[in-house]
């Protein structure tokens, strides 16, 4: 059953649906689209916000929702060059912002090749 609200009440209730906080985070990435195991597309971005379950990126190109996608970000740290490593599934893309669900992430030493 779907319950319908008037105007004043989606007026006043605008609770968060989001289970993790975002954190606000810019910083440059690179991405590969994943298809049948193999990469089909290759880009880089920028990190817009981040969550423990997602994360918000931007590109120059929209990135089709419900493709596996592995990220490489450049974690601002100041003592070490590091690396945030994240293996997840687009979920919507809006015009160059696409949103990721995070499947599982890894920091590494950052690395000249990708």
């Amino acid at each position: 059953m779907v319950e319908a609200s008037t105007p004043r009440e989606s007026q006043t209730f605008t609770a968060e649906r989001r289970a993790d906080s975002r954190y606000t985070i810019q910083t440059g990435l690179e991405y590969r689209l994943i298809l049948r195991r193999k990469v089909v597309q290759t880009g880089s971005g920028r990190l817009m916000n981040m969550s423990r379950g997602g994360l918000l990126f931007e590109c120059d190109r929209g990135v089709p929702p419900r493709t596996r996608i592995e990220l490489k970000v450049d974690w601002p740290a100041h003592a070490v060059k590091i690396a945030l490593h994240v293996v997840g599934q687009t979920v919507r893309t809006q015009g160059t912002s696409t949103a990721v669900k995070i499947l599982r992430s890894a920091f590494r030493v950052q690395e000249d090749a990708y």
